[in-house]
């Protein structure tokens, strides 16, 4: 009996280490004779199934050790083997039974096992959605005299769990902390549990990068301990979806429901289940967020899990609508889960679920039930952490645009629903402008907030999808009213912020999965140059490198400094000394420009995006049909003609810009392809925004002339090394690196001391992954994030790589590429091609170029006056003549 009792001690808190202790005990207790023993050691090898979330054969152990404890009238094991069972009962989901064993095991268990009874009931409870009642019980639990230290970990982090759910993760970390030093003296189970909420609790709080690097390590004590990663990977995912990090978050959550659904833990697989639907409709993968969805719910009404059900049909309806759209029932069956998840005390789910019902009122013209659900979204969000406010602000914004007001201005009575029946409303109906604006201007100011502690600029990039809607419902109403020094304003709080957000700063942790990477580079190139099919190996490798960096990224300290102020208009006509910026914006199919002069600012509406958008697919197309060659060059060379004055006609000319002035152009994402040198007779220079600009301007300006530069040349470009070596001739004393010394660490060494310099190698663009966009030297690529997070950034970069001026755009008007990293890292001016440039293309331009550009002339002036002073003499000259863009003011 007592190696029996020891041998269950050591199971609940090493389940992995004494799972052989626990076979020992029962084949032991089966030949002594002795029952006692064996329901203690059935309970003991339970716990270790059920700990490796195998609870059917756990239940079936505990069902044999309930019989034995029966038959033999052992009514204390009876009560303690019921308060076992029951977890494994709510794991598979079976709550009526699971509440049975407690209610019968409270009256048979001693004094001693009362505070594991009582946290049971809890859990009972959390799981089903009663989570203020749940916080309550563990709370008793925890004042208990007599509480044993492993029911007391097990009581404080069920605790936190329910306190970070109710909106209060800083004192569900309290909780944590003192947890913590305690479970580092029961085992290594309960170690990894503590961490891994810990890691949940902290992203709630708004610590992401202590966050992230906890997760990383929970995951590695759930692995030590023996535990399957299933749970982890379940609130692992709640912090990947709210970065933004939707691929990722989408690939943990299914391997989340594949490891749970595996190992028959049906309570949490429905949880996993709901991530899955959720994410899989952020991504737009309707059919597998709706039949998720549906399993979910029907999974967590068949548990009696009220709240996970209401959570659920919240996502089932918005997957229906995608397809459908919004009905009245729809309407009726959200503000009845937002109901339940508000009655429960679930703030920030109920605030999402009051915020899709005010949506899907507001779709079906149900006025009343619209500004409702609205209000309490946003009444609900106050106080919440911050992405949970930043959506009660767009609920109060929505609200707020569906304010009447009466001819006077004076807030009008909300009108009965029998009005809204008859269609009567007051006089002069419009919506509350300025509040609108408010909300919108307060919630992107908490995006800002978050987005400055945010450790790694592809987080921050990302976190710009959370003020879309807020950047578009607030710039609908500045259209109509404001001013266009204004508008610009609001512009440029939406765009390419989080590239101003944090300083770049040097980083050497990643140094080993780098070379690491480069190494597994250097071998796929030479898979390529045999022209068969790139191993499995070596691909796994890179993308299982390039993920080890990332996250190594995320969870890394950043020097976080104060964002850069906004340019205003004002500002910007100084810096532009009689020149011109063009800042782009669209609403649904309209194209629109702030222009700053030299004398006034003006608003602008041009023409539609469906036509830029169609001439822009047409230039590409010709552009690539004149790198082909062959029998229909010159209709591919008019071709691209007339669009590129078509692309002029609907873009520039309606600016009024005046011929030979310098033009600045801030395009928005749905414009970043369009190719804006060859739209204006004139020096044209692009930038991620206006701020950026002004930014490169002034560093233009407090920057004395460098002498140093660095000539580079790729490795497979014969036109490379000929480009670099007519070079020399306007760059006597330049540092000059040809394959094979052209290497990444001697380029990335010589552009650390250059004032201006010219790569000309393969470029590569990853659409999938832009920081991993790379430059091809001779002994691998050097990526966009190398570039980053080693601060290499000269003075002027001239990219002679074909798609090296391509960025890859993000949600909320941000880009990621190898120009907007060098521009955020302190680089000035740079040209960059955002087409394919053929081998030895821009030969003949370049020199011309730098000829301009060592008499004292800005990259955009320089590029336009080699242009003007030679036309392009082939199909290869034509298309280096339209991709290649300056960008910046150096």
């Amino acid at each position: 009996m007592a190696e029996a009792d020891a041998a269950y001690s050591r199971v609940v808190l090493d389940p992995a280490r004494y799972t052989a202790t626990a076979r020992e005990i029962v084949d032991l207790a089966r030949r002594a004779g002795n029952d006692e023993a064996l329901i203690v050691g059935l309970r003991a090898l339970a716990w270790t199934r059920h700990a490796v979330l195998d609870n059917e054969t756990a239940k079936h152990l505990l069902d044999s050790a309930a019989r034995l404890a029966t038959r033999r009238g052992l009514h204390r094991r009876l009560g303690e083997v019921l308060l076992t069972r029951s977890v494994a009962l709510q794991e598979l989901g079976r709550y009526p039974a699971a509440t049975r064993d407690l209610r019968r095991a409270a009256g048979l268990v001693s004094p001693q096992q009362r505070p594991e009874l009582l946290m049971q009931l809890a859990i009972l409870d959390h799981n089903a959605g009663r989570v203020r009642a749940a916080a309550r019980q563990y709370r008793v639990v925890l004042a208990e005299p007599a509480c044993p230290p492993v029911i007391w970990v097990k009581a404080a982090n069920n605790l936190s769990y329910a306190q970070t759910q109710l909106g209060r993760p800083q004192a569900a970390l309290a909780y944590l902390d003192r947890a913590a030093s305690l479970a580092s003296d029961l085992g290594p189970m309960l170690s990894a549990v503590i961490e891994n909420s810990r890691a949940w609790s902290s992203f709630h709080a708004g610590r992401f990068t202590e966050s992230l690097r906890r997760f990383a390590e929970a995951g590695r004590l759930y692995t030590a301990a023996g535990l399957p990663l299933g749970e982890h990977y379940l609130d692992y995912t709640d912090a990947l979806a709210e970065l933004r990090l939707l691929d990722e978050a989408a690939a943990v959550a299914r391997l989340a429901a594949t490891d749970l659904e595996r190992h028959g833990a049906r309570l949490m697989a429905a949880e996993a289940r709901l991530r899955c639907a959720r994410l899989a409709l952020a991504l737009g993968d309707v059919d597998t967020a709706r039949a998720d969805a549906t399993s979910a719910v029907r999974d967590f009404r068949r548990q009696r899990r009220t709240a996970w059900a209401a959570w659920a049909v919240v996502t089932a309806v918005e997957a229906d609508a995608v397809a459908d759209g919004f009905t009245t029932m729809a309407v009726r069956r959200l503000g009845h889960a937002a109901a339940t998840l508000h009655r429960l005390g679930l703030r920030a789910n109920a605030v999402e679920a009051h915020l899709v019902a005010g949506r899907a009122a507001l779709a079906t013209d149900d006025q009343r039930r619209a500004r409702r659900h609205l209000a309490a979204a946003g009444a609900l969000a106050d106080g919440q952490t911050l992405l949970v406010r930043l959506r009660g602000r767009l609920a109060l914004a929505l609200l707020a645009d569906t304010t009447t007001h009466t001819a006077q201005g004076t807030a009008a009575r909300p009108r009965t629903a029998s009005a809204y029946g008859q269609g009567a409303a007051t006089r002069s109906a419009a919506p509350d402008a300025g509040a609108v604006v408010r909300h919108c201007a307060a919630g992107l100011a908490d995006l800002a907030r978050h987005r400055a502690a945010l450790p790694s600029v592809e987080l921050r990039v990302l976190a710009a999808g959370h003020g879309v809607e807020l950047g578009d419902l607030g710039l609908r109403h500045l259209l109509r009213t404001a001013p266009p020094s204004r508008v610009l304003h609001w512009l440029e709080r939406t765009r390419a912020a989080a590239l101003l957000t944090v300083e770049p700063a040097a980083h050497d942790d990643l140094d080993d999965l780098v070379i690491a990477l480069r190494t597994v580079e250097q071998e796929l190139r030479a898979a390529r140059r045999e022209r068969g099919p790139l191993p499995r190996t070596l691909l796994a490798r890179q993308a299982t490198l390039e993920a080890q960096i990332r996250r190594r990224s995320w969870g890394r300290d950043g020097t976080t400094t104060r964002s850069a102020e906004i340019v205003t208009a004002g500002q910007l006509r100084d810096l532009l000394d009689g020149g011109w910026l063009a800042e782009y914006a669209t609403v649904d199919d309209t194209i629109v420009a702030v222009l700053v002069g030299p004398h006034r600012t003006r608003r602008i509406q041009l023409g539609a995006l469906s036509a830029v958008e169609r001439e822009t697919v047409a230039l590409h197309f010709a552009l690539r049909r004149l790198l082909r060659g062959g029998r229909y060059t010159e209709q591919a060379l008019s071709a691209a003609r007339t669009s590129l004055e078509t692309l002029a006609e609907l873009l520039v000319a309606p600016l009024g810009v005046p011929p030979g002035a310098p033009l600045v152009v801030v395009p928005p994402a749905k414009l970043l392809r369009v190719p804006w040198s060859p739209l204006h007779p004139g020096p044209v220079c692009g930038a991620p925004s206006a701020t950026m600009w002004a930014r490169s301007r002034r560093a233009a300006e407090s920057r004395r002339a460098g002498q140093q530069v660095a000539l580079v040349a790729g490795p497979n470009l014969d036109g490379a090394v000929a480009e670099v070596q007519a070079l020399e001739a306007c760059h006597p004393r330049a540092a000059t690196l040809l394959p094979p010394q052209s290497t990444v660490e001697a380029v990335v060494a010589a552009l650390r001391q250059a004032d201006l310099a010219h790569l000309a190698c393969h470029g590569h663009l990853r659409s999938d992954s832009p920081l991993f966009s790379a430059l091809e030297l001779s002994d691998g690529p050097l990526t966009v994030y190398e570039l980053h997070s080693r601060a290499v950034a000269p003075h002027r970069v001239v990219l002679a790589a074909c798609d090296s001026g391509v960025e890859r755009d993000h949600e909320g008007d941000e880009v990621l590429g190898f120009v907007s990293a060098l521009m955020a890292g302190g680089t000035a001016g740079v040209i960059a091609s955002g087409v394919p440039l053929p081998d030895g293309a821009s030969l003949a331009l370049m020199p011309r170029l730098h000829d301009r550009v060592t008499r004292g002339e800005s990259l955009a002036g320089a590029l336009w006056a080699a242009r003007a002073a030679e036309p392009p003499a082939s199909p290869a000259d034509f298309v280096t003549w339209c991709g290649l863009t300056a960008y910046g003011a150096a």
